[in-house]
């Protein structure tokens, strides 16, 4: 009994100063957060532009919000405040610098912003005021007039930039100085300027629920590329509409006891449609039961079920995908290396030439090229301590990083026995890492790899815990020091649930689009809302 009192204050002790840790590791040692408030902008028209209004307010919200450093209130908390300030004869009508700092200073906010844009005929006009509310700092005033309405979101994201760079001392990616970035060791830049590849970024689907993955690919034979989309117990099929964006078309439910993680496009049987390969599991007891989907004019069928294999369709560098495959036991997705390419005979599918690749590996983020510039091929993947590691073809490890990439919350959960008791049973389990992509950077045949860098607030203090506010999209490059980013991260709000490199518009131009987890709802999926983006390369 004293035995036991003793293991439970000991117990009590380590939860209590885990919790201490947390809580010294999120205020003690962090910069104080700057707060600001967004006031919509004043909307001056003959028509309703409420849509406007709250399409700008948002976009201002993602380019100044910055997790740790800046924080935005939300929009429902400066309404009220709006409307509580107008039965006020100090703050009553409409904004200006001193009603602003009054106001901010009720929402105990450090920065308000605040201003009007004004509609006549074709052209806009589009003024805005940044104000330190504590009056250390000068107002920053713009003004900006537009032939076309369309040139609104263009001003508005220079003045954005403007704001970060004056006021946050953010700096933005188009304007940074090489010379700069040449005194900081960790980031050494190599010809062609730090700024990020990614260009033209556009909003294609939003939806209610978890996207977990994409894939591109022709799925019904038409000579067109779809998207395919998938969910935690669902498939969708999405089409550009020509204009901007994608429309669902086809949505296949499965069951709800399979837990879908992983979804890749491939004409594996050479019929001129590519097949849909769906990785699941059974969270459990750990079992893939992975399947296989085609269109046959009527629909989409199961052509093949009960495969035990991950999946992960890889573009080769002659342009060809190649289908690898893993299969696993029970005991997570980085102990199998039983790993092959998949062929297609006599109506099935078929294991093909194995592939060695060393412990710890998971197909999941496996891709492949000459990254190391050898006339060897390399394969690349992420541990699942999110260490990237390049292999050769014999399997051995020719590099492998320090720094943390990847980062998901698609969880593998298995029960193993316990060591020395031999009836306790132990549920364990891993995180599965998402996808890497292999590209071509340019005419000389140099290649990189592009990697998602899910940002964990939780800090990996607790096993099964992840906690993702933000994301950074890397374009890596080989050198002496191993693979390093050459560019400037993309960092997109959100966790980044996926990428896949394909021609989703159909514009004979090869796009990167992104899939992300924008507002997470971990007890009603429904309730959560996903967005997949798109940037041009």
């Amino acid at each position: 009994m004293k035995n036991n009192t003793i293991r439970f204050k000991i117990f009590i002790f380590t939860i209590v100063l885990s919790l201490c840790s947390i809580i010294i590791v999120g205020t003690g040692f962090c910069e104080t957060v700057k707060k600001v408030a967004v006031c919509p902008l004043e909307m001056n028209a003959t028509q309703d532009l409420s849509f406007l209004q709250k399409g700008l307010f948002s976009m201002l919200s993602s380019r100044l919000a910055d997790p740790g450093k800046v924080e935005i209130l939300e929009r429902e908390v400066i309404d009220k405040a709006l409307i509580k300030a107008q039965s006020s004869p100090m703050t009553k009508g409409p904004l200006n610098e001193s009603k602003a700092k009054l106001i901010g200073k009720s929402l105990n906010v450090d920065y308000i912003l605040f201003g009007s844009l004004t509609m006549f005929g074709k052209s806009v006009s589009l003024d805005m005021s940044m104000v330190d509310v504590k009056g250390e700092n000068p107002t920053l005033s713009f003004s900006k007039q537009a032939a076309e309405p369309g040139a609104v979101i263009t001003e508005l994201d220079k003045m954005a930039t403007q704001i970060n760079f004056k006021t946050f001392n953010r700096r933005p990616e188009q304007i940074i100085p090489k010379e700069q970035y040449a005194q900081r060791p960790e980031i050494v830049p190599q010809g062609g300027g730090y700024a990020s590849p990614l260009k033209n970024y556009r909003n294609l689907f939003v939806a209610k629920g978890l996207i977990n993955g994409i894939a591109v690919g022709d799925v019904d034979g038409d000579k067109k590329n779809e998207v395919v989309v998938i969910y935690e117990h669902a498939i969708e099929i999405l089409k550009d509409n020509l204009n901007g964006h994608l429309k669902p078309v086809k949505r296949i439910e499965d069951a709800s006891y399979m837990d879908i993680i992983g979804v890749d496009v491939a004409d594996v049987n050479h019929n001129g449609i590519a097949e849909i390969f769906i990785s699941r599991v059974r969270p459990e007891d750990g079992l893939v039961n992975s399947f296989v989907l085609e269109y046959d004019k009527t629909g989409y069928k199961k052509i093949v079920t009960d495969l035990p294999w991950y999946f992960r369709a890889v573009k080769e560098a002659k342009g060809k995908k190649t289908l690898y495959a893993q299969k696993c036991g029970k005991n997570g997705p980085y102990i199998g290396r039983d790993v092959f390419k998949v062929g297609f005979r006599n109506n099935t599918y078929v294991r093909g030439e194995k592939i060695r690749v060393p412990k710890g590996f998971s197909v999941m983020s496996f891709a492949t090229g000459n990254l190391i510039g050898t006339d060897k091929k390399s394969f690349v993947f992420t541990d699942k301590l999110g260490r990237l590691t390049i292999f050769n073809e014999n399997g051995s490890v020719e590099w492998s990083g320090e720094e943390n990439y990847g980062g998901s919350k698609l969880y593998y959960a298995f029960v193993e026995k316990d060591e020395f008791i031999k009836d306790v049973s132990i549920g364990k389990g891993e995180f599965f890492q998402p996808r890497n992509i292999v590209l071509d950077l340019g005419p000389d045949g140099k290649r990189g790899v592009v990697v998602i860098k899910n940002k964990d607030s939780s800090g990996n203090l607790f096993q099964q815990l992840r906690k993702y506010k933000s994301g950074n999209i890397e374009i890596l490059n080989w050198s002496e020091m191993g693979l390093s980013p050459e560019n400037a991260p993309k960092k997109i709000p959100g966790q980044i649930t996926d990428i896949a490199m394909g021609d989703y518009d159909n514009n004979s131009k090869a796009e990167l689009i992104v899939s992300i987890v924008k507002k997470r709802n971990n007890f009603v999926s429904k309730e959560s809302k996903s967005m997949i983006i798109a940037y041009d390369l």
